[in-house]
């Protein structure tokens, strides 16, 4: 891509991926890799939680509260299961990191907790560009859509999503499918 089309299309959206990558980068570098592995564990259940579970809720909770327009209970639901998956993951973090206390090698630590911080920035990126596609406010989605990073960046969690269903979950619920609702989200 020309130097010309990346700054036209460099807008907000660039900034804030680029702060919550640094940011998540530094931190990981600061608290290390066990810590940064569980975190990053954890945004990887909320990305298949919230993606394979989120339109399914919607439908539900649309079905008994219909004064509620359905959008805004995909928007709901899937901010609801990206927290609680988060959460249970930190709480396992938590009682982990408790009553065991497991370092990696100096140099190991502080890097590979940076590389994971990273990761981690690029995938909380995506879920917020995800939420923003979700809302009802056509500004959040063109600023993504328009901006040179955000347009790349969305698409991630929905493959990290049908990698983890393909490879993982397909084997042990072979009955299952994977939850299209999110590509149409992202047309």
């Amino acid at each position: 891509m020309p130097i010309q089309e990346t700054l036209t299309k460099f807008n907000w959206i660039d900034i804030v991926v680029g702060a919550l990558i640094l940011i998540m980068s530094y931190r990981g570098f600061k608290k290390g890799l066990i810590v940064e592995m569980f975190k990053l564990s954890g945004i990887v259940l909320s990305i298949y939680a919230s993606l394979h579970y989120f339109s399914r809720a919607s439908d539900f909770l649309y079905q008994r509260f219909t004064s509620i327009k359905l959008i805004y209970w995909d928007f709901i639901c899937f901010t609801i299961l990206a927290l609680i998956s988060y959460l249970a993951m930190a709480a396992a973090r938590n009682i982990f990191c408790r009553f065991i206390k497991v370092e990696a090698e100096g140099g190991l630590n502080k890097w590979g907790g940076m590389l994971a911080g990273f990761f981690r920035g690029c995938l909380s990126a995506s879920m917020l560009f995800l939420l923003f596609y979700l809302s009802t406010v056509t500004y959040l989605k063109e600023s993504v859509r328009k901006s040179y990073l955000g347009s790349q960046c969305v698409v991630t969690d929905a493959k990290v999503y049908e990698f983890i269903f393909n490879h993982i979950v397909s084997k042990f619920s072979p009955g299952d499918k994977l939850n299209q609702a999110i590509y149409e989200v992202l047309e």
